[in-house]
């Protein structure tokens, strides 16, 4: 079992130390390639990942249900605890409901159970993303814009995925090797970004981070507890959902935080403190995904 979660945990944490070490001597610019990875690494990942012949959707129904209910009552249990976090509600709240399953979630669940889980990995991203940019945007800001659903590439490429994995569409073999050669730049490259995101960042309120990063955690896993209880997954499901609960708050909460001046500076500790504490609680949740 601990070699299983070290083949896992380290590699992750070497691609976020290579990011941060080569960021805090060169200190790069990476807007322009971040911005590639997301516009276009990431919906063909997803694309390629959903057409795959074994991904049925109503099989995936449970699953997808499950994610939402558990980021629904992540928030729920979350609200009357936000007071002894040392931050708002509104900065407190999309912290604990969304974690960062781009950079982390999907190396770890597809490194923990291979290409099988890749599927899994980006139902909970494209349901985080979309909750995040209206639900999450709308906690922080006061309002829900829906554009950013319909407008979201990341809809689209679940849309299309789905639809050729239904209607059986073979790609040609040049534009398979294209497109996987597209995805396979986003799991290393969103990994060295993390870590020079990390390298380029001023900790503030340290404390705050650290009180909110052990809360959340706390919190999740209740969460993820009750909702195994109301919908009892088994294998690779339950194991992806307990991992889905035990990631770090995504790295998009500051930029929310930042754009609604939402007090960023504890976000980002929150943000920066939870991925240090993941060093220790992933290992935990690894654990508990295969118990």
């Amino acid at each position: 079992m601990y070699s299983k979660i070290a083949s896992i945990t380290l590699p992750i944490f070497t691609l976020v130390l290579v990011g941060f070490l080569y960021s805090r001597r060169v200190k790069p610019d990476l807007g322009g390639a971040n911005k590639l990875v997301v516009d276009i690494a990431l919906p063909v990942l997803i694309f390629i990942s959903l057409s795959a012949k074994s991904f049925a959707p109503m099989a995936a129904l449970s699953f997808t249900g499950a994610s939402i209910i558990l980021i629904f009552l992540t928030g729920l249990i979350a609200r009357p605890l936000a007071k002894f976090s040392g931050a708002s509600l509104h900065a407190f709240l999309p912290c604990a409901m969304f974690t960062n399953v781009g950079p982390i979630g999907i190396p770890l669940i597809a490194l923990a159970y291979g290409p099988d889980g890749m599927a899994t990995a980006v139902v909970l991203l494209v349901i985080s993303n979309i909750l995040h940019f209206t639900l999450g945007a709308g906690v922080m800001s006061g309002k829900v814009d829906w554009r950013m659903v319909y407008a979201n590439p990341l809809v689209w490429a679940t849309v299309l995925g789905v639809a050729s994995s239904q209607w059986q569409l073979v790609l040609p073999e040049w534009v398979q090797t294209s497109c996987t050669l597209i995805g396979g730049v986003l799991v290393p490259m969103m990994l060295m970004s993390l870590g020079s995101r990390l390298a380029s960042s001023q900790v503030a309120d340290a404390w705050v981070g650290a009180q909110s990063g052990v809360l959340i955690l706390i919190v999740r896993l209740a969460a993820v507890a009750v909702t195994l209880w109301l919908i009892p997954l088994q294998g690779l499901e339950r194991g992806a959902l307990v991992l889905f609960a035990c990631l770090p708050p995504a790295v998009f909460n500051f930029m929310l935080a930042d754009k609604f001046q939402v007090e960023p500076n504890k976000v980002a500790s929150t943000v920066i403190v939870g991925h240090f504490l993941s060093l220790a609680f992933l290992p935990l949740g690894i654990w508990l995904a295969f118990i």
